[in-house]
C-alpha cells in the first residue's frame, strides 16, 4: 500500500482549526455581501441593511434557544418521508441483488481473492450510500416548498435550525441503519466465499504421499520448481476455490537442550549423535496471500496430516513507521531524496550499492523509530520486520540471483557525547521485488559497543529491545545495498517493524466509518442546497462538490506553485497554456516564446489555478475519508487518520447547518 502521510491528530488539529476559522470568516463575509445583494435587489439599497441585520440578530438566540426535543421531532418528520419515498428500500434491494449474484463474478483463482471481494463491497457500499443520501437530501425540501407542505411546519413554533438541523440527523440516522446492515452482510458475504479447506491429493491423508526433493537441486520433482532450502519432501493438495497448495516436509535443526517448538506439525523427531535434534516438520505453502493450518497425529510414514481453514485472509496488521527517513549519498553526506536514477516517479529514494563484506560506498538509508517496545509485538523473542523494496540493476550481473540487502541496528543515546552506542553487524538478506517481505529480527543480535569518541568498547550479543532500543525507545535502522552497481529505492512506508494485528472485524468496522463520514457530508450538503435551489441544481452541485472533493490531491498537486507563482509539478503550464500547446503541437518541455498573448496565457493560467485552489477549501478532501485501501491491502486503518476524518465531518456539518440556516431564514423573510 502506497502511502505518503503520516498524519498525527494533535499536530493536524492546532493547523486544521485555524484554516477552518479562516474559512468560516471568509465564508461569513461573502454570504453578508450575497446577503445584502439579494436583499438589495428585493427590497432596495437601504431596507436591506435592516433586512441583513435582524437576520443577523434573529441568528443567536434562534441557535442558542434550538430545542432538542423540536430536533427529534424534526428528524422523525424526515425519516417517515423518506420511507415514503422508498428510496433507502430501493438502495438495499439493488444491493442485496448486487452480494446474491455477485459471487459469481469473483475469481477466486486470482493472486489476492480478499482484496477482489473486500473492493468490491466496499466501492458498491459506497457509491450506493452516497446516491441514496444524494437523492433523499435533494428532493426533501424543494419539494416541500413546492407543495407547500413546509408551512405546516413553519407556521409552528419550529425555528430554522431546528428543521434543518432535523432533516439532516434523520437523514443521517436513515443512512447509519442501512450501513450497518450493509457492512453486517457484507462482512458474512467476505468470510463465507473466501473460507475454505483442502486434503492432499492421493488415496490417503498421511506422510506417504509425499515425494523426497532432489537433495542436489533443491527443486520439486514434482513442479519442476524450486522449493525451500531446509525442505526434503512435498506433496500438493486438491484443487479448492480455484487453486491448489503445495505441502513441504522441512528440516528443523536444534541443539539438544533447546527448547522444542510448541506446534501440532510435527512428522518425526530424530536425535543425532552430534548433539543434535532435527524435527522432520509439515506446512502448508502460502498462495494468494493465505496459508492453512496443518496439523499432525502420528508418526512416521504413515501420520496422518490435516489442514485447517485458511489462514492469511482477513488481516488488519498493525505497521510501525519510523518517525523519519534520513539517505547518504556515496560520500556519507546526508541527502533527503536519495541517489536519482531517473525515475519520474520521485516516491521513493535509491541507495548505491556497494561490494559484499567490504562496503566500497557509505550510501545507505537510515529509518529512525521511537517508542520501540517489546509489548507493541505479538512475540517478544523477535520483532518481524516488513519491506517492499523497488530493484534498480545499472548492470545486468547474475539475472538469476536477487540483488541483496543489508541490515544494521543502532541505538540512539540520549547524550551522544556521554553514551556509548550499540552497533549490530549487517544482517544480509535477498530483496524480492514486487512483493511484501517478512525478515523476522531476532531478540538478540550480534553487535558491538562504541564509545562516542568512535573507540571499541567491547563486542558480544545484545538484546534488540533493552540495549539496542535502551530506555527511551529509540533505534536506528540503516539499510544498504551489497551488490555493486545495482540500487535499493525505499520510502518511509517500505519498510515497518509489523506489531500485534488488530481484530479484522474492528477494523472492518473502521473502514465503514469513512464512508459514514462521506455520507454525512453528502446529506448534509444536499440539504443546505436544497434551502435555495431547485432539485436538479442541488443534484447537480453536490456532484460537482463529488468530483472536487474525490480529487482534491490532484488539483492540490496542479496548483502547487513556487514563491515567484511558477508552477511546480506540471510541464506545459496550465490548462490553457496545454491547450495553446495541444493546438500548435509544441512539446511540453519547451517554453512558449515570449509576448504579450503568451503572457496574457500565463496570468490566466495563474488565476484558473487559484481558483482551482479554492475549490478544494470548499469541498470535502473524500480522499482523506476513504480507508479502503488499508481494508484491501490488510493493513489496520490508522487510528490518528480515523480521528482526522471524524472531525472534518463534524466541521463541515457545521458550516453547512450554518449555510442552510441562513438561507431558509432568507427564504422564510422573503415570504
Amino acid at each position: 500500500m502506497v502511502r505518503e502521510e503520516f498524519p498525527h491528530f494533535l499536530e493536524w488539529f492546532g493547523p486544521g482549526i485555524l484554516l477552518f476559522l479562516g474559512v468560516l470568516v471568509v465564508g461569513t463575509i461573502l454570504g453578508l455581501f450575497v446577503g445584502y445583494l439579494v436583499s438589495a435587489f428585493r427590497h432596495g439599497p437601504f431596507e436591506a441593511f435592516y433586512v441583513v441585520s435582524q437576520v443577523l440578530a434573529e441568528a443567536v438566540p434562534d441557535f442558542f434557544r434550538t430545542s432538542p426535543r423540536r430536533v427529534m421531532a424534526m428528524a422523525g418528520l424526515a425519516v417517515k418521508e423518506a420511507m415514503r419515498r422508498r428510496v433507502v428500500l430501493v438502495t438495499f434491494v439493488i444491493f442485496a441483488l448486487a452480494i446474491l449474484f455477485g459471487g459469481w463474478f469473483m475469481d477466486n483463482g486470482s493472486e489476492k481473492p480478499e482484496q477482489i471481494y473486500i473492493n468490491f463491497v466496499l466501492w458498491g457500499t459506497q457509491m450506493l450510500v452516497l446516491l441514496m443520501g444524494l437523492l433523499i437530501s435533494a428532493f426533501s425540501l424543494p419539494e416541500d416548498i413546492k407543495n407547500k407542505t413546509i408551512y405546516t411546519v413553519v407556521t409552528k413554533p419550529v425555528r430554522s435550525t431546528e428543521i434543518v438541523l432535523g432533516r439532516i440527523l434523520g437523514f443521517g440516522f436513515l443512512g447509519t441503519v442501512l450501513l450497518m446492515l450493509m457492512g453486517l452482510i457484507s462482512f458474512f458475504f467476505i468470510w463465507r466465499n473466501l473460507d475454505h479447506q483442502h486434503m492432499i491429493e492421493g488415496p490417503t491423508q498421511t506422510v506417504a504421499e509425499f515425494v523426497n526433493v532432489d537433495a542436489n537441486t533443491k527443486k520439486s520433482t514434482i513442479s519442476g520448481k524450486r522449493v525451500s532450502a531446509n525442505a526434503i519432501a512435498e506433496a500438493v493438495t486438491t484443487e479448492n476455490n480455484g487453486h491448489s497448495h503445495r505441502l513441504e516436509i522441512f528440516e528443523d535443526i536444534r541443539d539438544a537442550e533447546a527448547e522444542p517448538p510448541k506446534t501440532d506439525d510435527i512428522v518425526e523427531t530424530i536425535n543425532g549423535d552430534d548433539g543434535k535434534v532435527t524435527y522432520h516438520r509439515a506446512r502448508c505453502m502460502p498462495v494468494g496471500g493465505h496459508t492453512h493450518q496443518v496439523t499432525v497425529s502420528g508418526t512416521g510414514s504413515s501420520a496422518t496430516i490435516t489442514l485447517g481453514p485458511a489462514i492469511g485472509y482477513f488481516r488488519a496488521r498493525q505497521p510501525i513507521y519510523c518517525e523519519s527517513l534520513m539517505f547518504y549519498d556515496r560520500t556519507g553526506a546526508k541527502s533527503e531524496k536519495g541517489t536519482n536514477i531517473g525515475k519520474e516517479w520521485g516516491r521513493r529514494g535509491f541507495v548505491d550499492g556497494g561490494s559484499q563484506g567490504v562496503r566500497s560506498t557509505l550510501s545507505k538509508a537510515e529509518f529512525s523509530f521511537t517508542n520501540f517496545e517489546p509489548s507493541r509485538f505479538p512475540k517478544a523473542n523477535f520483532a518481524p520486520l516488513e519491506v517492499n523494496l523497488g530493484v534498480y540493476r545499472s548492470t545486468k550481473g547474475n539475472i538469476e540471483e536477487r540483488v541483496t540487502g543489508g541490515l544494521q541496528f543502532e541505538s540512539v543515546p540520549e547524550n551522544p557525547d556521554v553514551d556509548n552506542r550499540y552497533i549490530s553487524e549487517v544482517v544480509e538478506f535477498e530483496t524480492a521485488e514486487y512483493t511484501v517481505q517478512t525478515l523476522p529480527v531476532p531478540k538478540k543480535l550480534v553487535g558491538r559497543i562504541v564509545a562516542p569518541d568512535g573507540s571499541l568498547v567491547e563486542e558480544g550479543e545484545y538484546d534488540l529491545f533493552s540495549d539496542f532500543a535502551g530506555s527511551n525507545g529509540k533505534l536506528n535502522l540503516s539499510l544498504s545495498c551489497r551488490d555493486v552497481n545495482q540500487y535499493l529505492g525505499c520510502a518511509r512506508s517500505d519498510v515497518y517493524f509489523r506489531g500485534k494485528d488488530q481484530s479484522f472485524w474492528w477494523n472492518f468496522f473502521k473502514g465503514y466509518v469513512g464512508i459514514w463520514c462521506q455520507m454525512m457530508i453528502i446529506i448534509a450538503m444536499g440539504v443546505a442546497l436544497s434551502t435555495f435551489l431547485s432539485t436538479p441544481l442541488v443534484m447537480l452541485g453536490v456532484i460537482a462538490i463529488m468530483i472536487v472533493g474525490f480529487n482534491t490531491s490532484f488539483i492540490q498537486n496542479l496548483a502547487k506553485v513556487d514563491a515567484q507563482g511558477n508552477l511546480l509539478n506540471e510541464y506545459g503550464g496550465g490548462p490553457i497554456s496545454s491547450f495553446v500547446r495541444i493546438l500548435t503541437q509544441q512539446n511540453v518541455m519547451q517554453d512558449l516564446e515570449t509576448g504579450v498573448f503568451n503572457t496574457l496565457i500565463e496570468k490566466a493560467d495563474y488565476l484558473a489555478i487559484n481558483s482551482m485552489m479554492l475549490l478544494t477549501y470548499l469541498a470535502p478532501d473524500f480522499g482523506q475519508l476513504n480507508f479502503s485501501n488499508y481494508l484491501v491491502y490488510g493493513f489496520a486503518v490508522d487510528d490518528q487518520q480515523m480521528l482526522i476524518a471524524v472531525a472534518v465531518t463534524l466541521a463541515f456539518l457545521l458550516g453547512l447547518v450554518l449555510c442552510g440556516y441562513f438561507c431558509l431564514k432568507t427564504r422564510e423573510i422573503a415570504k
